[in-house]
């Protein structure tokens, strides 16, 4: 690490700060009512967050050693994200006697040297990081990890204890300024979504019609339907199969990759289909025959549901309209594609992201931790179909509201991308000495959060 902060400044090893010496956490099986110890997930911020634990197959006098105490840093030494490896929470004051796993490095500095909070601050800094992500290895299973003598050679730049505090003081300042308008924005953009979600929910179940409800019935198909909402007189229930063709994708395997007649197809997984929308910024490629790749291409107001993952994922969808070329989907994903015209598709959508997420979740079978429901009890989910000329008015009427909403979510997006820079930004300052008066690195910056 190049020396780029000021002169009165001194650049240590992390090994020259310690107290005792490192020590990594011990293995245990879990036992519902055992000893206390974190999980992974307790070092997703700066400090400790001791609700994150379980129970431990070992007795307090066997935990002792891997007790942990109030200035204490928890390393994380495994990790299937590089971005992830190594990060650093400072323990504060436990609740309750609490260990530390195998998955963690237990580091205890001189606080006479260096301020504690300073410590983990700039372990999450980008000064720390970059050396972190340097040192750490890949191992099998697509797993990162991290040594003792690893972190024991990080470079850390160390004012005076003084301006060590000076600096804490005015970086927790600028960090929960930041942190508050993140928070702002992302209730913002939470009622937004909820506003969307209701208003295409009353859209597709005819409660924006105007009209008095009946009660609604549709003959028995052998599925857990509940009680179907009432609908206008003019609407009816009817069954997914009635107006639809339904199929699975293409399941992925290595058979075509080597046939000459074969084509290079992109094809959508259960992680690009998301409620009400397509997340189409990592889209893989498979080989396909040709006249496979031509069977399984999606069309323009084809809708996309998941067919497997968690249960309250299940059903979840939006609609293809051409985003890539030539595109397939997996055997996890559902192509739905209207008959005739019978009903318009994003009416089916909104139905399947609102009605449709409680009947996959009731219809669903669940193994191996995964549940999945199947192509014959999928083409069974009731579907209100409202007259053609209602389903143009309300899909205009929905589309003119949610403009604005759509517009705000996407705002909100782009201010939380705006304060994690502003986060790294403000680490960065701090640990390189550049860190001054309150207004400095932030600006005009955190008012268009």
């Amino acid at each position: 690490m190049r020396n780029h902060h000021p002169t009165d400044w001194t650049t240590v090893r992390l090994a020259d700060v310690l107290s005792e010496r490192l020590v990594n956490g011990r293995s245990v099986r879990t036992r519902e009512d055992g000893f206390p110890v974190l999980r992974l997930t307790a070092l997703r911020s700066v400090t400790v967050d001791f609700t994150e634990a379980k129970g431990g197959d070992w007795t307090a006098q066997e935990a002792a050693t891997h007790l942990v105490e109030p200035g204490d840093l928890l390393v994380s030494r495994a990790s299937g994200s590089l971005s992830l490896i190594g990060e650093g929470a400072l323990v504060l004051e436990p609740p309750t006697p609490t260990a530390f796993p195998d998955t963690m490095i237990r580091v205890r500095a001189l606080p006479s040297v260096v301020d504690l909070r300073y410590l983990a601050h700039l372990w999450n800094s980008p000064v720390v990081r970059r050396q972190l992500e340097a040192c750490a290895r890949r191992v099998g299973g697509g797993m990162y990890r991290i040594n003792q003598s690893d972190l024991a050679e990080i470079l850390l730049p160390l004012p005076m204890l003084a301006e060590q505090s000076r600096i804490v003081s005015l970086l927790e300042d600028y960090l929960a300024r930041i942190d508050a308008a993140g928070a702002r924005t992302r209730r913002a953009a939470n009622q937004a979504s909820e506003l969307s979600r209701v208003m295409t929910a009353q859209a597709s179940s005819g409660q924006l019609s105007g009209a008095v409800l009946d009660p609604g019935a549709l003959s028995p198909a052998g599925t857990h339907d509940g009680a179907l909402p009432q609908l206008p007189a003019d609407w009816r229930w009817t069954r997914l199969e009635a107006i639809a063709n339904v199929a699975r994708g293409v399941a992925k395997d290595g058979r075509g990759q080597w046939d000459l007649t074969s084509v290079e197809v992109p094809y959508l997984r259960v992680s690009n289909v998301q409620r009400g929308r397509l997340v189409l910024d990592d889209v893989p490629t498979m080989r396909l025959p040709a006249d496979r790749a031509k069977a399984f291409r999606l069309q323009p107001g084809d809708v996309l549901l998941t067919g497997g993952g968690d249960r309250d994922k299940l059903g979840r969808g939006w609609l293809w309209e051409e985003q890539l070329s030539d595109c397939v989907h997996q055997n996890h994903v559902f192509r739905v594609r209207v008959k005739e015209q019978l009903l318009h598709p994003k009416l089916l959508a909104w139905h399947a992201n609102g009605f449709g997420r409680q009947w996959c979740a009731r219809n669903a079978t669940q193994s191996t931790g995964l549940a999945s429901i199947g192509l014959g009890v999928i083409r069974q989910m009731p579907v209100p179909v409202p007259p053609p000329a209602e389903q143009q008015r309300l899909v205009g009427l929905v589309e003119a509201r949610t403009a604005a909403l759509e517009t705000a979510t996407a705002s909100a997006e782009r201010a939380l991308v705006l304060a994690d820079r502003l986060r790294l930004t403000v680490l960065q300052h701090a640990f390189t000495g550049r860190l001054t008066h309150a207004n400095g690195p932030l600006g005009h910056q955190e008012s268009l959060l």
